[in-house]
C-alpha cells in the first residue's frame, strides 16, 4: 500500500448564501454540487491534488456557504510492460 499526501481546504462558494423564508427556515438558491467540486479540483490541479469527495462537509459562516474537506495527491497509475525476446 502506497502513502499519499493529503491537504485540507476551505472553499467559499461565492454565489450561495442563506436567505430567510420565515422565523424558522433559511434556504439557499439551487446549486449543482458537481460544478463546485469541479471548480475546486481545477484550482487544486496545479498542486497535483484532487478532492476526496467522502470528506466534504458544508459550513455556513455569516450566511455564506463554505465547502471544507480534504484533497489527496494525484497518483499516476504505474504501468507494467512486458518485453518479449525473439
Amino acid at each position: 500500500m502506497s502513502k499519499t499526501s493529503t491537504i485540507g481546504f476551505s472553499y467559499k462558494v461565492e454565489s450561495v448564501t442563506l436567505q430567510t423564508i420565515d422565523d424558522t427556515l433559511r434556504t439557499t438558491s439551487g446549486f449543482i454540487t458537481r460544478d463546485i467540486i469541479d471548480a475546486i479540483n481545477e484550482k487544486l490541479k496545479g498542486q497535483n491534488f484532487k478532492v476526496d469527495e467522502s470528506s466534504i462537509r458544508p459550513k455556513y459562516v455569516a450566511d455564506q456557504l463554505f465547502i471544507e474537506g480534504f484533497a489527496v495527491e494525484i497518483k499516476e497509475p504505474k504501468t507494467v510492460g512486458f518485453l518479449s525476446g525473439r
